[in-house]
């Protein structure tokens, strides 16, 4: 059975039964090797940084995607559901960082994400994102998706994956 989420306003707050999940090999395939981490913390921490943000790798660093990415949060069974089926159309998956103290998983998505998916359940948006060096936890925060190439998820392929799942119109059944 699936966890439900408290509703937050203007969010799908849970999927049907029926929704799909990624399988655990898909999400062994999701979480990459230890190059894959390794390569996504270099794009994360971009071209211009002098050292390795992660220095205390105890500690989350606020990474800037201005330009770069963008991240949209989504409560859990909301993202899980979007990604297994993302997965089985076989569109690209970007990196996704969980965050259990908010029960959500944050994809990072193309440029321009948010705006198109303010209407279709997105818990928050933003150009940065407070991580963990990929590969470690850090205060409940870990990557589920660490994709092998610098790949992004497309907006236009979320909106599609989450409207799968959507209430419908006037809450009927």
């Amino acid at each position: 059975m699936r966890a439900v989420a408290p509703a937050a306003p203007g969010c799908f707050a849970r999927v049907p039964a029926t929704a799909p999940e990624p399988t655990v090999e898909q999400l062994a395939v999701l979480k990459g090797a230890p190059a894959d981490h390794d390569r996504l913390a270099a794009w994360l921490a971009g071209p211009e940084a002098p050292a390795d943000p992660w220095a205390n790798p105890t500690l989350c660093v606020e990474i800037d995607g201005e330009g770069r990415f963008e991240v949209v949060r989504l409560l859990t069974p909301v993202a899980l559901a979007a990604i297994a089926r993302l997965l089985a159309a076989g569109d690209p998956v970007g990196p996704v960082l969980a965050t259990t103290p908010r029960n959500c998983l944050e994809l990072l998505c193309e440029p321009g994400a948010a705006r198109g998916l303010a209407l279709y359940g997105v818990v928050h948006s933003a150009h940065s994102v407070r991580c963990p060096r990929p590969g470690r936890t850090a205060r409940g925060r870990y990557w589920l998706s660490v994709p092998s190439a610098d790949l992004l998820t497309r907006p236009v392929d979320l909106v599609e994956a989450m409207l799968a799942d959507a209430p419908a119109p006037g809450g009927a059944a």
